[in-house]
């Protein structure tokens, strides 16, 4: 049996964020009778305040072993508000120089407690596995066992994923773990991280039947609707869609569109007839969404993977993303399930075309559909990543 540590800043079914969401889908699909997994994670849930809500020590979640540990801020030396401030910096494209980079590690979220769990217990564990790369808990605590760390970086073409000391982990790291094709390519051809170890293993996504009616009929919504679904953050390049479908709707006052927004975050919108928020939903009732949607809109430039355009195209929904992103960009081609556009003139061609080719528009999503089920079917995720196990082992 593998003793396995999969170590991750933020663990459970209450916590939103995309490698969260995959690495507790990873341990619960893990055999127990081939591996024995301990989660080690903080008792923060919340991606920007990194409060400890949840008590430290040992629990178990959907009968998975898991170990919490503290965030440690003011007392530790460290300063969440010049972290933000980096942050803030970084996100608007601004330089940073190489101290600064450092800073801004330096002065992310850690748990000093977590890392002597790891310099204490690491002879127990046969393998680590981190993710995702962002958070100084990775780059940090794959540095106490660098020989049995694996890193699952979920990289975005960002900023942050150049600097020095992220790619001087990624490449110390026993491995790396990559989830779509575009990811990897970022490493190796971008970054220049090109390692031995590296595997690409995907994400397995379950599949969850929807009901389209029963979506309308709960948000009496009968005219077609672009379904975005995920967090309403400034990072999610969420106000260009909307600005985007805004310009649209007044451009073709004819044709009958809503725009439905699923989830929940800081921005604010504005107030527009055909804007519907529907707020957090839960599991059925996202997939009920999926359903019924025309497309599903996905317009953020920062992704590793995109769970979202999975399950849209298993409800057999096209996919409209943006063309800067190579990954969600890269899905569309590989799957030929939907349309990609960089512009307020090329979002409202693909609607236009999407509203004048309705069968077109169907087949799109059974090729989608047929995408995720051939490369994104949990038994085909698992037997890659047991693949990779057994490089890394070696």
């Amino acid at each position: 049996m593998i003793k396995l540590g999969l170590v991750v800043p933020r663990y459970g079914p209450d916590v939103l964020g995309g490698a969260e969401t995959f690495a507790r889908q990873l341990a619960g699909h893990l055999t127990p009778a081939e591996y024995d997994v301990t989660v080690l994670t903080t008792c923060a849930r919340d991606l920007m305040a990194w409060r400890n809500e949840v008590s430290p020590g040992e629990s178990r979640v959907e009968r998975v072993r898991v170990l919490r540990f503290p965030v440690a801020w003011r007392h530790a030396g460290r300063d969440a508000g010049l972290y933000r401030r980096l942050t803030d910096r970084i996100n608007r494209g601004e330089p940073v120089t190489p101290d600064e980079q450092a800073a801004w590690l330096e002065h992310s979220p850690h748990s000093p407690e977590l890392y002597l769990h790891l310099a204490r217990h690491g002879a127990e564990y046969d393998l680590f596995l981190f993710l995702p790369y962002l958070f100084g808990i990775t780059l940090y605590g794959s540095a106490v066992w660098p020989e049995k760390s694996v890193i699952c970086p979920c990289l975005h073409d960002e900023p942050y994923a150049y600097f020095t000391d992220v790619r001087l982990a990624l490449a110390g790291a026993r491995g790396l773990m990559y989830i779509s094709p575009a990811e990897q390519a970022l490493a190796e051809e971008k970054l220049g991280v090109r390692h031995p170890a590296g595997r690409l293993v995907g994400v397995g996504v379950d599949e969850l039947v929807g009901d389209g009616q029963r979506f309308r009929q709960k948000l009496g919504l009968y005219e077609p609707f672009v379904l975005y679904s995920g967090r309403l953050d400034p990072m999610k390049n969420v106000m260009e869609m909307v600005a985007y479908f805004v310009a649209y709707r007044q451009a073709r006052p004819e044709r009958p569109l809503k725009l439905v927004l699923a989830g929940g975050g800081p921005l604010r919108l504005p107030d527009h007839p055909d804007i519907v928020r529907a707020g957090v939903l839960g599991l059925q009732e996202l997939h009920d969404a999926y359903a019924a949607a025309m497309v599903l809109c996905q317009p953020s430039l920062v992704e590793s993977f995109s769970i979202v355009l999975m399950e849209a195209w298993l409800a057999g929904t096209p996919v409209l993303v943006h063309r800067d992103c190579s990954v969600t960009r890269d899905h569309v081609l590989r799957s030929n399930g939907g349309l990609y556009f960089a512009s307020a003139a090329e979002f409202a061609a693909a609607l236009d075309w999407l509203f004048d080719h309705p069968d077109a528009r169907r087949w799109m999503g059974v090729l989608g559909m047929a995408y995720v089920r051939r490369e994104f079917n949990w038994p085909a995720v698992l037997r890659r990543f047991e693949e990779g196990v057994a490089r890394w082992l070696a």
